[in-house]
């Protein structure tokens, strides 16, 4: 048969730029994160093909993906999405090099870009799902939505006058973000009013703080909660934080970063700088640069006058990589005590690279170690991106056999290959099926109560104003008998609805109390304000205030051992 030469298409051209990414240049830039949409550190341009004079050894490989690729478009037995399957024939390259090495769509690499400064473009508000209807869960203080007049419990029946019926909420939310100063219009059923309402909201930039709650666990016992990823101002963010427990007689603080996905490594070492000395190792990156020369840079605190306040950190497996930072060189040199669960273990530099038509990735570059040298990273090799991400391989049932030891300065057993391990193991909390469903029904109860749509208990209507400034007391909105009892009563006849055996309400009274003065504290004083009641009754919080007598005698332990004061080291070699 004789062969027809053939043009390469777009398509097959376009893959061929993306394969040729592997050769570009550029120093290797420390980043954080752990997966696909987390923040980086800066981006590196785009650009085509090896060095001049370079062999470059990947050519047949372009080849095949070229010739691939024509021959679907000519001959496939169907349409093609040519989108898609480029797309995915980045990301299946870029997965057989490592987890964290990712390709970005359009879409997913504006979100990336945009949590780098802690913000992204929209209306300013969580939202939720129940059933088959999107909900207002809790508008943001001073952005748009709140501005509107947008309420906790508020229905979304319409996003542009288009109806959301049959939406989910990640199509709800798409609708909804959108570029700053553009307007969208919202319609939403609120219990309580004869007919839908309908504003216009003109979208804008939308912060989101690192930190979301600070309080007093006990008069001399603090909480600061920084579980939202590592942003430019994180470390202003927590330096304030702690700021402000003390000035409220703190003594301790308990410093939250359970399910912290990491973020920008200049965070981590800003925030680490805030309690470790002049001197003292932050984080050593170990890599290789594009010309093959291999480095070791060595980040190191410049602060003379560190906080000295006992600190008692809690970590578990949604801990990552810039979170393992922070937390691996509190505990590598005494500086805290580090109650929970094992983190995720990623330890892997990711460079990001801007490509061509809004597309993005990022490259593995380097690797993080602590400062006495354990590697963060777990291994992923010989095991499925399913069981690396749910952390059910082998290696992770063992224990801590078979686990490399390291001392840290005042010579305690720390251990490395497996992410930060805690110097004292709490399991975190469980919900059983059950109660996980019945957390819709104690929303939809709360979004009737909170606008006075429950008999016999309108002292529950919340003020159309939001007080986000609050400071919660036990006195406000309890969950009295005869609430639990009106609650039971509207839940009952909508069990089967939501698919609920009809004994979950049976023995859950403790779980539904919780859940119902959640909800009605959120419609008053919002989310994070909220969330209080559920943290001061975890058990790793209440194990974390029983610990602090042990971190008090490891930070008085790291002042004698605090090192004379040392220039930060960067050093490369062949």
């Amino acid at each position: 048969m004789k062969s027809v030469p053939r043009t390469p298409s777009r398509l097959a051209a376009g893959v061929m730029s993306l394969v040729c990414v592997t050769c570009l240049t550029g120093f290797p830039v420390p980043t954080g994160g752990s997966g696909r949409g987390l923040v980086q550190a800066q981006e590196v341009e785009f650009g085509l093909g090896p060095e001049p004079g370079d062999v470059w050894k990947g050519k047949a490989v372009t080849t095949a993906y070229v010739e691939a690729l024509t021959l679907a478009e000519e001959h496939y037995a169907g349409p093609i999405d040519h989108e898609r399957l480029c797309d995915a024939a980045a990301t299946g390259m870029l997965r057989t090099l490592d987890p964290h090495s990712n390709f970005f769509t359009r879409e997913e690499f504006n979100e990336f870009r945009s949590q780098q400064q802690a913000n992204y473009s929209g209306i300013g508000s969580l939202i939720t799902q129940h059933g088959n209807k999107v909900y207002i869960w809790s508008p943001i203080a001073d952005t748009p939505a709140y501005r509107a007049g947008l309420r906790y419990g508020d229905e979304i029946i319409a996003v542009d006058g288009e109806s959301t019926e049959g939406w989910d909420v990640s199509k709800v939310r798409s609708r909804l973000r959108g570029l700053r100063s553009t307007a969208v219009t919202v319609t939403v059923n609120r219990p309580g009013e004869p007919s839908p309402i309908t504003v216009r909201i003109v979208r804008d930039s939308v912060g989101q703080p690192s930190v979301s709650n600070v309080f007093m666990l006990t008069p001399e016992v603090g909480y600061l909660a920084f579980r939202r990823g590592f942003a430019q101002a994180s470390g202003e963010e927590v330096a304030a934080a702690v700021r402000q427990l003390k000035a409220r007689g703190a003594k301790a603080i308990v410093f939250d970063q359970r399910d912290n996905p990491g973020g920008l490594v200049d965070a981590a070492r800003a925030i680490a700088e805030l309690f470790l000395a002049r001197g003292q190792k932050i984080v050593s990156i170990r890599g290789r640069t594009p010309r093959g020369l291999t480095y070791e840079n060595a980040l190191t605190s410049n602060n003379p006058t560190p906080e000295d306040i006992p600190l008692v950190v809690l970590i578990n497996g949604g801990s990552a990589s810039a979170a393992e930072i922070l937390a691996g060189a509190l505990q590598d040199h005494d500086r805290a005590l580090l109650v929970g669960e094992t983190t995720f273990g990623k330890g892997l530099v990711q460079t990001p690279y801007r490509l061509p038509d809004g597309y993005g990735l990022t490259l593995t570059s380097a690797k993080y170690y602590t400062p006495t040298g354990r590697l963060i990273q777990r291994r992923y090799d010989n095991v499925s991106l399913y069981d690396y991400q749910r952390r059910r391989s082998r290696t992770e049932v063992t224990g801590k056999d078979g686990l490399t030891k390291y001392l840290t300065d005042g010579k305690r057993t720390v251990y490395g290959g497996l992410g930060i391990t805690p110097d004292v193991e709490v399991k975190g909390e469980t919900y059983t099926l059950a109660q996980g469903q019945l957390t819709s029904l104690t929303f939809l109860f709360g979004r009737l109560l909170a606008n006075g749509q429950v008999e016999g208990f309108a002292q529950y209507r919340v003020p159309r104003d939001v007080d986000y400034n609050h400071t919660l007391q036990d006195s406000d909105y309890p969950i009295t008998d005869q609430l639990l009892a009106a609650f039971k009563a509207f839940a009952q006849p909508r069990l089967q609805e939501f698919g609920i055996a009809p004994t979950a309400l049976v023995g859950n009274d403790a779980f539904l109390r919780q859940q119902l003065r959640r909800e009605i504290l959120t419609a008053a004083y919002g989310f994070d304000t909220a969330q209080e009641v559920i943290i001061r009754e975890e058990a790793v919080v209440k194990r974390a205030i029983a610990e602090v007598p042990q971190s008090r005698s490891l930070a008085e332990n790291a002042r004698r051992l605090t090192p004379s004061p040392l220039r930060p080291t960067n050093s490369f070699k062949n």
